[in-house]
């Protein structure tokens, strides 16, 4: 049932006990005042009960409603964040770079040669190295370790 559904049958039911009353007033004859004020008091609780029912449950449909609105907004934002990391994500990706050495008639590859020296030692967190081309070796120092690597 909705609001407007509650606050009409609400209404119904104030109408409907005002109605009763007022036909106990029209046989006062039969019936003492005491017996009316009775009657009076007990239709006016009677409608303020139904009210106050009435408010509680418009008033839990309301934080219903709030609830999930606020939810879905919760939910929406984080999608949007979601999809703009990913874009940045790919929007930074670094170019792939080939960088080539030529020295006294031959040709070396950079790329394969830090390759080289990763997997002569693995693990490491700062990797320097040092070509001399002229000794066919590349010298590197991996963390404070050093070594050299023919190329």
């Amino acid at each position: 049932m909705d609001a407007k559904t509650k606050k009409t049958t609400t209404a119904a039911t104030v109408k409907a006990d005002i109605a009763k009353t007022a036909a106990e007033l029209a046989e006062g004859s039969k019936k003492t005042a005491e017996e009316v004020k009775k009657a009076a008091t007990k239709a006016t609780e009677t409608v303020k009960k139904t009210a106050a029912s009435a408010a509680k449950k418009t008033t839990a449909a309301k934080k219903t409603t709030t609830a999930k609105k606020t939810t879905a907004a919760k939910k929406t934002t984080a999608a949007k964040k979601t999809t703009a990391t990913k874009k940045t994500a790919a929007a930074k990706k670094d170019p792939k770079v080939n960088v080539y050495l030529q020295f006294a008639d031959r040709n070396y590859d950079i790329n394969d040669l830090i390759k080289k020296v990763q997997k002569a030692q693995k693990n490491g967190k700062k990797y320097d190295i040092y070509l001399k081309p002229e000794e066919c070796k590349a010298y590197f120092v991996v963390d404070g370790s050093a070594g050299d690597i023919e190329i």
